[in-house]
């Protein structure tokens, strides 16, 4: 910055050394004038976000995060997917081996302690084999059979095998530590598993989703699955997302369902919340409906610092590149994308990144007033450049009447405008009226095309232009012709702009040379022709 100061004070110096024409000098002007609008446009564009302001940042920032979760999100669904569908597979072939062993059916397994012992050990292996090698928090299976069908509810209540794993944790373990939630106690002492402190003989298939629909659907097929919305795991204060997979034998029947389940604890592990230069980032799956996000049915990764909270429902605003999310208390900037799995319910689920519109908007603000404390920097330095401009330009010819006037000799007078010079020395040659016909070319230029100019003006504007003509200043010009200042203001404009002059100064040194050459009459029987 300060060598580009230097160049430009070493470009003004030249053009102060050297004379040159008063064309050059108003180019120099202009330009200044222009480079000056396109500095302040440029500002104006960085503080609405047109390269990229801090909405934009913020955007692009989101759009990381997001393709991260997504990815995150759909391989570790579609894994724990995979992983159900060949336990499904394998615990049908096995079930199908065990009731052809026992030629019997699956129904013949109800009230038979032993015979359900003997399938649980079945669904034992398969269900420790994918927690182990899923990383799950849990994995379970149930047959449509039960140990006792006189019990009150034996119609939801099915025999089957249910592990947790005792501690839940992002980190890989080798051999994880697992604890029985649902099964025969027996299973848990020839396995050397504890019992879960809300363990339970047998699970519940009321609020097992799935269930219902999989066993009155005759057209099931082994790839079936579906994964639930957020619930409570029964007897728990855990909330989970469940996959359920139907088990169906060779033929199609339905031997019950097996399943994986997502805890909520491990997925806040799984999707920390992530620090940026405008606040705090939380990933989350949800489903949506409409213009609405509901987070209290989906998962949400570590909320501190968002005050996001996990039961309710944000309505969506949708804006230009992102979404806006309101909440009961608090709002969010966010973008979304379509979760591609197969889900509970008809809403679509989405993989969506938010971040607290408060601190965006905090930060959005503190740096447009950075940009707004450049631009006045900015405009206040081109304020000062132009007024310095200016008086470079008006003085010398301030300077060179007073010198014409004082009588300057022609050998010792100097002018930084070289038409004034010229046409001063020409006028001290002469001693009588000068033609304009006689004048140096280029200084008759300059007098014919202002004459020519002259009679581009309205008559009211020549009537204001001879007040000037007549010697009158401009504070008794509105008085003469009996209008207001802003008139007078206006067709001051006016007459600048056709006579092709930027100023007052400027007009009234015409004026003078034409004086001077006598050839104000000549001027007023043009305009009258």
């Amino acid at each position: 910055m300060k060598r580009t100061i230097e160049e430009v004070k070493k470009l003004l110096g030249l053009f102060s050394e050297r004379k040159i024409s008063l064309q050059w000098k108003m180019m120099l002007y202009l330009l200044s004038l222009l480079l000056s609008g396109l500095g302040v446009a440029v500002i104006l564009l960085l503080a609405v976000g047109g390269f990229g302001g801090t909405e934009g940042k913020i955007i692009r920032l989101l759009e990381q995060q997001l393709y991260q979760s997504s990815e995150e999100a759909e391989e570790e669904l579609e894994e724990y997917t995979g992983y159900a569908l060949q336990m499904s597979k394998r615990l049908g072939k096995e079930l199908d081996d065990f009731l052809e062993k026992k030629e019997i059916s699956l129904s013949n397994l109800n009230n038979q302690m032993d015979l359900l012992r003997e399938a649980q050990d079945i669904l034992y292996t398969e269900t420790n084999t994918t927690i182990r090698m899923g990383r799950s928090s849990g994995v379970f299976a149930a047959l449509d059979a039960t140990v006792n069908t006189t019990i009150p509810n034996a119609e939801y209540s099915r025999s089957g095998i249910y592990l947790r794993l005792i501690n839940v944790s992002s980190n890989v373990v080798l051999n994880p530590e697992t604890i029985l939630f649902r099964g025969s106690p027996e299973i848990a002492r020839a396995y050397g598993l504890e019992l879960h402190n809300r363990w339970n003989m047998e699970l519940d298939t009321e609020i097992l989703p799935g269930w219902k629909e999989y066993r009155k659907n005759k057209e099931i097929t082994q790839g079936d699955y579906i994964w639930s919305a957020r619930m409570k795991l029964l007897d728990t204060w855990e909330d989970i997302l469940v996959l359920v997979v139907p088990i169906l034998s060779r033929n199609g029947e339905f031997y019950g369902v097996c399943g994986i389940e997502l805890n909520h604890v491990h997925f806040k592990l799984e999707y920390p919340a992530k620090e940026s230069p405008y606040g705090t980032m939380v990933s989350l799956i949800a489903p949506q409906e409409g213009a609405n996000l509901y987070v209290n049915k989906g998962m949400t990764g570590n909320t501190e610092g968002t005050w996001l909270a996990e039961t309710e429902r944000l309505s969506i605003e949708k804006r230009k590149g992102y979404n806006l999310y309101h909440g009961k208390k608090k709002a969010y900037y966010g973008i979304s994308k379509t979760l591609d799995m197969q889900m509970q319910g008809k809403e679509n689920w989405v993989t969506a990144v938010l971040i607290p519109r408060e601190e965006c908007d905090r930060r959005i603000m503190r740096n447009r007033l950075y940009i707004m404390a450049g631009v006045g920097c900015f405009i206040c330095f081109m304020y000062l450049l132009s007024i310095y401009l200016s008086r470079r330009f008006v003085r010398p010819i301030i300077k060179s009447f007073q010198d014409v006037q004082e009588g300057a000799e022609i050998e010792n007078w100097h002018s930084e405008i070289k038409e004034l010079e010229d046409l001063y020395r020409y006028i001290r040659e002469k001693d009588k009226s000068i033609s304009v016909r006689d004048l140096p070319p280029r200084i008759e230029e300059l007098f014919e095309q202002f004459a020519e100019n002259v009679k581009k003006l309205t008559k009211t504007e020549y009537m204001v232009f001879h007040y000037y003509m007549e010697g009158y200043e401009v504070a008794k010009i509105p008085e003469l012709a009996c209008v207001s200042m802003s008139t007078i203001k206006k067709h001051n404009g006016n007459i600048y702009r056709k006579l092709g002059i930027s100023s007052n100064d400027e007009l009234m040194m015409y004026i003078d040379l034409f004086r001077r050459c006598d050839y104000l009459e000549q001027l007023e029987r043009n305009r009258e022709k």
